[in-house]
């Protein structure tokens, strides 16, 4: 019997840790990390009142990816997935006010890891 325990223990101990260790490698893997990112910039001193900055892209297969930050900060950046052209808007809103206002369409080519955008400040 004892000769049993003392085999059968050993491999007992090996088998519970393959398999806990198996359990900790077999976790899903994260997204796919974005392929660019774009920084859109502006003046940030040309803002006036305080109002935030909405920067809208969509590619050719609809998928949108988009953001916003307070235009005395300046800059907004967005992780594409891939490269491609992406066309969308630059518009500017306040929490008061229910409508954005100075709607500018663009196209941006994402064709770089990183695309540095220079827009004119959206009032």
């Amino acid at each position: 019997m004892r000769l049993i325990i003392s085999i059968a223990s050993p491999c007992c101990v090996a088998a519970l840790f393959w398999i806990s260790f198996v359990a900790c490698v077999d976790a899903p893997f994260p997204d796919t990390p974005p392929v660019a990112r774009v920084v859109t910039s502006w003046d940030p001193l040309e803002c006036g009142p305080p109002h935030r900055v909405v920067v809208e892209l969509e590619d050719e297969a609809g998928v949108m990816i988009a953001a916003s930050a307070p235009c005395a900060l300046g800059v907004i950046t967005l992780d594409a997935p891939h490269f491609g052209i992406y066309r969308g808007r630059i518009y500017a809103w306040m929490l008061e006010e229910p409508q954005i206002r100075s709607i500018t369409p663009v196209r941006l080519a994402v064709d770089e890891p990183v695309v540095r955008w220079l827009v004119a400040t959206p009032r």
